[in-house]
């Protein structure tokens, strides 16, 4: 699961008080399209049905639905984020 350390949480906190959104805003992660394995962080006011809600020492992160992948090279492991529907390229298309 992922935490959210105290220096995020007050960035966070910090960015959603500067902006126009309500104090239920917070950080979306996305996966940038067309652009395997860069991740987008935006302000956004609430999360989307399907994101996963972490929430820690008053901040919010909203994880949209997304699948942890690692792939394995001799003793070295690489990691990605695929879409959970199916997309085992990373490239956004369900395989």
């Amino acid at each position: 699961m992922l935490s959210i350390s105290p220096a995020a949480s007050e960035a966070i906190r910090d960015l959603v008080a500067a902006s126009d959104l309500s104090e239920n805003a917070g950080i979306r992660i996305t996966n940038r399209p067309g652009v395997p394995g860069t991740l987008d962080l935006s302000l956004v006011p609430e999360a989307d049905e399907a994101d996963e809600t972490v929430e820690g020492q008053g901040a919010a992160v909203f994880l949209d639905d997304k699948t942890l992948d690692a792939q394995r090279h001799g003793e070295q492991v690489a990691f990605r984020i695929v879409e959970r529907d199916g997309d085992q390229n990373g490239d956004g298309v369900a395989s």
